[in-house]
This record gives structure tokens, sequence and C-alpha cells, in this order.
């Protein structure tokens, strides 16, 4: 998805940011005065060297931006690397470099590379977009929009900051700030831009909440329930009580709203706020707000969400009440899963730290603000080399693993060979080893996906999203470890040992 913008710089016409967006940096200021008629022989040669490098410089950016246009991020990030070997302080080359390694699966790279673009260059574009979008990716949404302000403040006309706040003001539930967002965007948004309608349905989901707030507020410290998990259709879900009927709730931090059943709600007869149609749907759905969903002794008051038939969830074994989205899941300071014991904690607060008998681990979203895939650091087989995998998967095996990684970590093309699921190309395997924040589990069952694309579910990641995901850790196996979620830290915990 790209959003058409006016370019700032000509020397750098497109530059594919974090999540496969397009967006172009700020000019470089120039600098006052003319020559100095008494400046020495060196003197000169020493302008006209920089001069080259500066030129140097800037074609390698103009280059590189080309390679990413087509895919090609670690061309992309050569160039980039050449660019800052000849200037050191160019902010445009981070920018791209900052893209190339989000392209390329490492959204920690990514970050660092657009915080030094705005460093040295609070101005520019491609850094500001490109940090915002990466800070979105870890949940940091408050400092995502507070980065797009000085933008905003320079050219209200230019697009791109105005849609990262507004995707920032909704992740946290300010439907006032993320309205007024919306009003600024169909200001400066063409009418063919292929986004207008999803910000359309954007705007008629957020409308009926602005005035209703606070939104999403937790009441309690702690709570608790059961927790279950279905191998089969990947999902994690608990007993809740919403608006005081008992109903099974599915989290699921791959979708950013909140779903309450049909059947539910007719039978909880919540007012309807209005209607929206959601991306892709065909008919329109009811708005509601939730008034409460307790977990024992914590509650998550005054909940958006739409109304739509769960019966597709029915896997879980009944058709549940309730499905949680990112958003909500990320109100809720830690969610902690005992598979195990089959028990559920909610907490209001994240925790400072691992907890006893847990490793930490980054937790970041591939998302496009609509798609999001909750990725987590791995390696495996003894190899140093790390790769980012969907966390919480619904394959068969407990790790699932792209053929292109699977090389990368040690293994030869010929153990890849003869697959026995042909047809999908899957190949049995035996993981040695898996490197889970820096905890070691030994022999594990595993699949190599050796087609290109490995599936349709990360290809269609890849195209959403310009994040490649190297395989999986399935829920098969998560379901034997203790795991706490802390998304508004950008942090999961697990337990290796239940």
């Amino acid at each position: 998805m790209s959003y058409p913008v006016r370019a700032r710089s000509p020397r750098l016409s497109l530059l594919v940011v974090a999540l496969g967006l397009v967006a172009m940096p700020a000019c470089k200021k120039k600098g006052k005065g003319g020559s100095n008629p008494e400046q020495t022989k060196e003197q000169l040669e020493a302008k006209i060297s920089e001069a080259k490098k500066a030129a140097k410089a800037s074609e390698l950016v103009v280059q590189a931006n080309k390679d990413l246009e087509v895919g090609r991020y670690v061309s992309a990030m050569k160039k980039a690397q050449e660019a800052l070997a000849a200037e050191p302080n160019d902010a445009d080359a981070y920018a791209v470099f900052g893209a190339a390694h989000w392209r390329a699966g490492d959204p920690e790279a990514s970050t660092e590379s657009f915080r030094k673009s705005l460093e040295i260059d609070p101005k520019n574009f491609g850094g500001g977009i490109g940090l915002g979008n990466s800070l979105q990716s870890k949940g940091q949404f408050a400092e995502a929009a507070k980065v797009q302000e000085g933008f905003i403040k320079d050219d209200p006309k230019q697009l791109r900051p105005h849609v990262v706040q507004m995707w920032s003001h909704y992740a946290l539930h300010d439907y006032d700030a993320a309205a007024k967002s919306l009003d600024e965007i169909f200001k400066v948004m063409p009418n063919d831009d292929p986004s207008l309608p999803l910000m359309q349905s954007t705007q008629a989901f957020v409308r009926p909440f602005v005035g209703k707030g606070p939104l999403m507020q937790v009441k309690g410290t702690t709570g608790s329930s059961d927790a279950n998990a279905s191998h089969e259709v990947g999902l994690k879900y608990s007993g809740a009580t919403i608006a005081g009927e008992f109903a099974q709730v599915v989290f699921l931090e791959s979708q950013n709203v909140t779903v309450l059943d049909t059947e539910l709600a007719a039978k909880l007869k919540l007012p309807s706020l209005g209607k929206f149609k959601a991306p892709g749907a065909k008919e329109d759905s009811q708005i509601v707000l939730i008034p409460s969903i307790k977990f024992g002794d914590l509650s998550l008051e005054n909940v958006p969400a739409m109304v739509q038939p769960l019966d597709a969830f029915a896997g879980i074994g009944e058709r549940p009440g309730l499905v949680l989205g990112r958003y909500a899941m990320h109100a809720l300071g830690a969610i902690t899963f005992d598979f195990p014991k089959r028990a559920l904690t909610i907490a209001k607060d994240a925790p400072a730290k691992a907890p006893d008998g847990f490793v930490e681990l980054p937790l970041f979203f591939a998302t496009n603000n609509v798609i999001h895939a909750p990725v987590v650091p791995i390696k495996i087989n003894g190899s140093d080399y790390r790769f980012f995998a969907y966390f919480g998967g619904f394959g068969p095996a407990s790790v699932t693993v792209a053929r292109k990684q699977y090389l990368k970590s040690g293994a030869l093309p010929r153990a890849v060979a003869n697959p026995e699921d042909a047809e999908y190309g899957r190949k049995m395997v035996l993981i040695d080893s898996l490197d889970i924040g820096g905890t070691v589990v030994k022999g594990l069952g595993g699949l190599v996906l050796v087609k290109e694309p490995p599936d349709e579910n990360l290809a269609g990641l890849l195209v959403a999203t310009g994040f490649e995901i190297g395989g999986y850790v399935n829920l098969a196996l998560l379901a034997n470890w203790k795991v706490t979620y802390a998304l508004a830290a950008g942090k999961v915990f697990v337990d290796v040992d239940g």
C-alpha cells in the first residue's frame, strides 16, 4: 500500500520506507554567503573533495531507492552503506538504510537508522515517516504521533504525517484526536488514492465514539480466568463476563478491532451507535460500546466494538462471544497464558523485568495498520544467524521455517530436497535447537517451506507490510509454555519449562 506525497527533495524522488510506504525526505538547508576570495589552494581542494563525496553519496542514495522500489533490499543496503562511507552525516542515506533494514526483516536496525537520520536532520521527511511506522510496530504509538508534529506544522498539506498520526491515535483509542486527523487527511488525500476507502471506513467506525471517552479503561490490578489453546486453528482463548454474560473470548493480536458476536449482541441488547463497512466486507456492521469485559477481578471498560457473526471461530469448540484484537490487548499491561495449567492472569501494568523463570524477547508487529503479524527473533540449529518468525502460528509442527532462512542457518540444499508434501512444498525436519531469547530448546519437530514464496500467508504479509518473515513459532509449541504478552511495552516473556 503506498501513498502519493509531494516531493521534498530532487535528490531523492522516492524513498520506500518501513511497511512498504512511499515518502520523501526534506531538502537540506543551503549554506549562506558566497565563496571566500582569500581561500588557500588547499582549502579549495578540500571543498571540491567534499563536494565530490556529497555528489557520490547523493547518486548512491538515488540508486538505492531504485533498488528498494523493485524489492532489491540487499543491494539497497550496500549502496546506502557506500553513501555513508562517502558522507557519514547523510540523513537521506540513513533513511534509505532504515527502509532496507525493515524490508530485510530487522526492525531494530530499521528504528536505529531512522533515528540517526533525524538526529542529523530533524526535518528529514523519509526519516520521520519511517521512524513513525517503526515505532508503531513496537507499540510506541504516543511517540510515533509526536514525531509527526513537526512535519505537520511545517507543511499541513503533506499526507503521510497525518496518516501516521491518525493510526497512532486510533491505536491508543483517542478517537477524538483520530477524528481530527481524519478530517485533515480528507483535505489532502486525492480522490483516486487506493487507501481512500480504508480511511472512509475508519472514519465511519471512529465517529460514533467521539465524545464518549475515555475508552478502553482498565479497572482493577489483576484478574484471572482459564486459558485454552486450539492447535488446529491457532487460537488462544479464555472465559470472561461480557456486559454481564459469560462467554469465550479469543485473543487475536493479528487484527485491529474488537468484534462482538451477533448472537451475544442480540442477547445484551446494546444500543447501536451506527454502522460501518469493514475493508473487504460485503455488508455493514453495527457499532456498539461494550460497558465491561471482566476477567475475574479486572475489567476492561468502555470497549469500542463492531458486531459480526463469529461462527468462523467455532473451531475452539464453541462459538465465542468476543474477539479481542491487538489494540484491546495493548490496553492491558500484561496477559499471561499458563497453558500447562490452563490458567490466565491479566495485569493492569506490564512487568518491569522478566518474571522469575521467564526470558524476555522484543515483540514487533509487521503491520500495515490493518493486518498485524506478531514477530520475535529466533535462531535455530546452533547458528548465529537471526531472523524473525511469526509468534503463534497454527502449523502442525513446533517450528516452521522458510527455505531461505533454513539454509542461512547452516543446512545444505540437499537437506530440503524431495519434500514429503510436494503439493504445498513442506519438508519434515528435526530442529536440533531453537534459541528464543537466549534460552535453547532442543529436539523439535519442524517443517521447512521449500517453495518461493514459502506459503500464501508469508507472501501476503510481505506484500502488505514490506517485512520479510522467515517462519513460524507455532501455537503447538507455545501451548507447552507460559507466555506473557506485554504489547504496550513491545515485549513478550516466555517460560519454556512451563
